[in-house]
């Protein structure tokens, strides 16, 4: 763990390992890609994020945790990933394509222009995911499905839920005890 950095550095080795991959990117494509906004908000197991706007404007959430965690592979791995993200849709906005995230296209962007492996996930350690409690008791003509209270207040709100086995409705039973 790089705790010796602030949290000031490592946005700053970020933003510094951003910008040498969107050069390397328009060096490689001769592409006109504009620098992407960088947003250091994220959260949760996900390492990183690419947003190309329609209008052409570019940005990068990263998670900050995972940076300071992780930092050399991030920095090496993580980034270009993303990079390669931007520069795979900043190429398909033109053609009005929407490429698949890590398809064909993103994976010869990173093997050519970054030489690294497409590598689809992270292996970052990660805590645990919260345990969402789901109380609620609900059947359909094939099994019996438990429920979050956000999907039983859709339900009760007109929503009507379908099982994606049998594609019967839902029932509410019972809320079960916590």
């Amino acid at each position: 763990m790089h705790d010796k950095f602030s949290s000031d550095e490592l946005k700053a080795k970020a933003l510094e390992s951003v910008r040498r991959a969107e050069r390397r990117a328009r060096n490689f494509y001769a592409l006109k890609l504009p620098e992407a906004s960088i947003d250091f908000s994220l959260r949760g197991r996900c390492a990183g994020q690419a947003i190309v706007e329609r209008k052409g404007a570019t940005g990068l959430r990263i998670n900050l945790q995972l940076l300071r965690e992780n930092l050399d592979d991030y920095l090496s791995q993580t980034i270009p990933h993303e990079v390669s993200h931007l520069v795979v849709n900043w190429q398909a906005r033109k053609k009005r394509l929407k490429p698949r995230p890590h398809g064909t296209e993103w994976q010869v962007i990173m093997r050519d222009c970054f030489g690294l492996e497409a590598k689809r996930c992270h292996s970052y350690q990660t805590t645990p995911a919260r345990v969402v409690p789901r109380p609620f008791l609900y059947v359909c003509s094939c099994r019996e499905h438990l429920l979050t209270s956000i999907m039983h207040n859709k339900i009760g709100l007109s929503y009507q839920a379908l099982c994606k086995a049998c594609r019967t409705p839902l029932q509410f039973v019972d809320r079960q005890k916590t």
